[in-house]
């Protein structure tokens, strides 16, 4: 048997990508792209690597295992709320295999044994498309049909100088802040959606639960950026004050909308980390 190893690495890491993107798409856990491409790269290295002799093991259950374990870590980390996209990936892998196994049986493709072990002669294209089929059905499931206790889930998409990044909101019609002075409609966002958009500051949660010294510390650091803040209540909080920034864009599954203040919050929005940001209904 002939192996390109370009051929196990592209296809490996293709696979390996679709797949986590598929979890993070469902946890909403705002996985940041360099962490899925690292965890994608390891797990198609892995699989170069299980075609050496000498590392064979790497391709049975405990090197597999091994494997699977360094890139959930490289991709979700370990702390907080990590073990669900874990718990989630896992799924995720099932179910494409699940679906590769029907799609053998619906084609009729060959298999062979080898060391107890059934293989089939599947193409790495057809990996990759599997893989991407898998995506795809739940991003339509997602956008389609995904609720939140009778509350729809939305895909954001945040425009700040230039830079862009997306996250999966709740829209929820019991939401109610705005600014008081204009009216407008405000979203509320997790504080780690501002880091992600001003990576340069080096933004902490501890800073956010203090809105009005950092409105001082960033009105000085940026000038150029409309920061204020914004009055909000809770059940079981009388009252409070928001760290808010008026955005350049923003888009809910990819049409603009005229709500472009967000406020951002130190303390956490989902009860299970499914949404990162919550807009009015």
């Amino acid at each position: 048997m002939v192996i390109y190893l370009d051929e196990v690495f592209f296809v490996n890491g293709a696979v390996d990508w679709l797949l986590l993107k598929t979890a993070t798409e469902l946890t909403g856990s705002g996985t940041r792209p360099w962490r899925l491409w690292a965890g994608a790269g390891f797990g198609a290295l892995t699989a170069v690597l299980a075609c050496v002799p000498a590392l064979a093991w790497l391709g049975k259950l405990p090197g597999a295992a091994l494997s699977i374990l360094g890139l959930c870590l490289i991709c979700f980390g370990w702390r907080g709320k990590a073990w669900k996209s874990w718990i989630w990936f896992f799924c995720v892998c099932c179910g494409f295999a699940g679906l590769a196994l029907a799609v053998c049986g619906l084609l009729r493709i060959p298999a062979f044994t080898r060391d107890g072990r059934v293989f089939y002669r599947l193409s790495g294209r057809l990996l990759v498309l599997l893989a991407g089929a898998v995506w795809g059905l739940c991003r339509l499931l997602l956008d389609r049909f995904a609720r939140h206790r009778g509350r729809e889930l939305v895909r954001l998409g945040l425009t700040l100088g230039g830079r862009t990044l997306t996250c999966t909101a709740l829209r929820d019609t019991g939401n109610t802040l705005a600014d008081p002075t204009t009216g407008e409609a405000v979203l509320a966002a997790r504080w780690q959606i501002a880091a992600r958009l001003l990576p340069e500051l080096g933004l902490t949660k501890a800073q956010f639960e203090d809105p009005g010294g950092l409105l001082t510390r960033l009105s000085a650091a940026r000038p150029d950026l409309r920061f204020r803040l914004i009055p909000f209540r809770t059940v079981g909080v009388d009252g409070g004050l928001l760290l808010a920034l008026s955005l350049d864009r923003v888009t809910e599954d990819g049409k603009t909308v005229p709500t472009r203040l967000v406020a951002f919050s130190p303390t956490e929005l989902s009860d299970g980390g499914a949404y990162e940001a919550i807009v009015q209904g």
